[in-house]
């Protein structure tokens, strides 16, 4: 069985939420599960409920996680850096931040928020530890960008964008012998009814890639938090290195084990095989 967990980014009072709630209409009818990634304050402005009847409505229908994404998405980092909302921030700051945050979200949606997507991908272990001491259940962010190291804290990264999803799958079943998870990432700007008529996507191809997605058997569709609950924070764990040592190999190993997949289990039941059965 192969996971996989759909990560969509930035919905928040300001988002185009026409868009969202198309999506959210698209998710219903073919009932497709995805994490929407919240900002709690978007360009100074609180989130409420007001703002988003869309998400509120779909909550019910049991195809809804909401996950808190950073305080604002403001990048604090030196313009040098890497751009990050969390990374190289004074911990006391992080943690207020994320509080804070993750109280206005369940304010709105009156649920807890158990799973954290820090803006720009990019934290520090004072993130990881702040997040733990909260109570948090999982971080998403992109594997490249810092390593959990200890705790019960589930690390879930981005394994490819959501137009990537069919070369992903075409891929883990080369591995039959291994579990393999997988988190497409999508955000408003992969759609070309959000403007950019270059973008990836449309809401008919994602259409047609929904349909496609619940006709494969073998595919087993989560929320961030059920796949946070597929294994122990520690597998997880395991799973990010696996991938991160498999990205600094040469190019020869590295096409032995799949890009776009995490692997809870150990790197031998991953080695590509040519027919699988």
């Amino acid at each position: 069985m192969i996971d996989v967990a759909i990560r969509f980014d930035d919905p928040s009072a300001i988002s185009d939420h026409a868009l969202e709630g198309a999506l959210l209409g698209l998710m219903q009818t073919h009932r497709v599960c995805a994490t929407f990634a919240v900002i709690p304050h978007a360009e100074q402005r609180r989130l409420l409920a007001v703002d988003v009847p869309h998400l509120l409505d779909a909550l019910p229908h049991g195809i809804l996680e909401i996950a808190q994404h950073g305080y604002d998405h403001m990048a604090t980092s030196p313009a040098s850096a890497l751009p990050s909302e969390f990374s190289g921030v004074e911990p006391s700051t992080q943690v207020n931040k994320i509080r804070s945050g993750r109280s206005t979200l369940e304010h709105v949606f009156g649920l807890p928020i158990h799973g954290f997507v820090p803006p720009f991908n990019t934290f520090d272990r004072h993130t990881a530890s702040a997040l733990s001491g909260l109570g948090f259940r999982y971080l998403s962010a992109g594997s490249e960008h810092g390593l959990i190291e200890t705790g019960n804290l589930a690390q879930l990264p981005r394994t490819c964008q959501m137009t990537e999803l069919e070369p992903a799958l075409s891929e883990a079943r080369r591995r039959p012998n291994g579990r393999l998870a997988i988190v497409a990432v999508m955000h408003h700007y992969d759609f070309k009814e959000f403007g950019a008529s270059d973008a990836p996507l449309t809401l008919d191809s994602l259409a047609t890639l929904f349909l496609w997605l619940r006709q494969q058997p073998d595919v087993r569709l989560n929320t961030l938090s059920e796949l946070s609950a597929r294994h122990d924070a520690a597998t997880w764990r395991h799973a990010v290195r696996r991938s991160r040592w498999v990205t600094r190999q040469h190019w020869r190993i590295r096409s032995l084990f799949p890009r776009y997949s995490l692997m809870p289990r150990t790197l031998f039941n991953y080695i590509r095989r040519e027919n699988p059965t």
